[in-house]
């Protein structure tokens, strides 16, 4: 039942959509032009697909995976996405303590979005909108 649960839901989402944090299109359009962009969520198979779709953004993106996909952790589907690409450098924006913990896990700076969906306790850096991670990216860049 689940699973035709999802699949409706998936459907649902191609054709109509989710809630979008507002500057999050043009924003990844403008990090697509310097940065490779990846996605790693705790979502299930086929979910991201439904939403890039939607959006269009699948162009957009170098890689992607989720836990529905994976037997793995969230923090090694990360580092198995920076592997797989050969990411020299990279970061994880989150919004949740697992996220947080997945970061650490996989070795990376994490960036906490405080608008989200929960707190933290560490990061590198915050941010307060999905449009100021281009200024982050400057800051984490000067440090490294």
């Amino acid at each position: 039942l689940i699973n035709e649960i999802f699949a409706h839901e998936q459907e649902y989402l191609i054709e109509h959509g989710a809630n979008m944090y507002d500057g999050v299109i043009d924003t990844l359009n403008e990090l697509k032009e310097d940065y490779d962009l990846a996605i790693v969520s705790n979502c299930q198979s086929g979910y991201l697909n439904a939403f890039l779709t939607h959006y269009k953004l699948n162009e957009l993106m170098t890689d992607y995976e989720c836990a529905g996909s994976s037997p793995l952790s969230k923090g090694e589907n990360i580092e198995l996405v920076v592997k797989r690409n050969g990411f020299e450098k990279a970061i994880y924006v989150g919004d949740t303590k697992s996220d947080e913990n997945a970061s650490k896990e996989a070795g990376l700076p994490f960036v906490y979005a405080s608008y989200g969906f929960g707190d933290v306790d560490e990061y590198a850096a915050v941010i307060n909108s999905f449009e100021e991670i281009k200024d982050i990216l400057t800051l984490i860049e000067k440090e490294n």
